[in-house]
């Protein structure tokens, strides 16, 4: 529903889970926003929940969708709501065979639209992946 004074859509919600505080606090990004029953998830990287991260990249991808897992289920979501992904990869051809095995133990049918896309670096030092999410929320029982 839009806002009578020009705010924009009333219904929403910040999502911050846990371990997103500081980056919330910080950097004012949180984990997620929902509108309405659209779930749009700010770009996960690959780290361990004590906030370094592997050099391994298949470690680091794996974590990315690990924690975009726990994040949409935080939100009552899971893998199969998501209806588009973008993916930002530092050396994405070097990666490509890890990320799409992984890919595949996560996402599942009806497969969403996603973009993948060749960057030289990312915000969080040392990350080579970068994952964002929309997804639509299941109806309320």
């Amino acid at each position: 529903m839009a806002d009578p004074r020009g705010g924009g859509v009333t219904d929403r919600e910040v999502l911050v889970a846990s371990g997103w505080e500081e980056t919330y606090r910080d950097w004012r990004v949180p984990t997620g926003l929902r509108a309405g029953r659209t779930l749009y998830l700010s770009g996960h990287t690959g780290e361990y929940e004590d906030g370094t991260r592997p050099e391994d990249p298949r470690d680091q991808i794996r974590l990315a969708f690990v924690d975009l897992a726990r994040s949409l289920e935080a939100a009552g979501a899971t893998w199969a709501d998501v209806v588009s992904a973008t993916s930002y990869h530092v050396r994405l051809r070097d990666h490509a065979d890890a990320f799409l095995e992984i890919h595949h133990e996560f996402v599942q049918e009806p497969y969403p639209a996603w973009t993948g896309v060749g960057v030289t670096e990312l915000f969080p030092e040392r990350a080579i992946i970068e994952i964002a999410v929309t997804a639509i929320l299941p109806d309320e029982p």
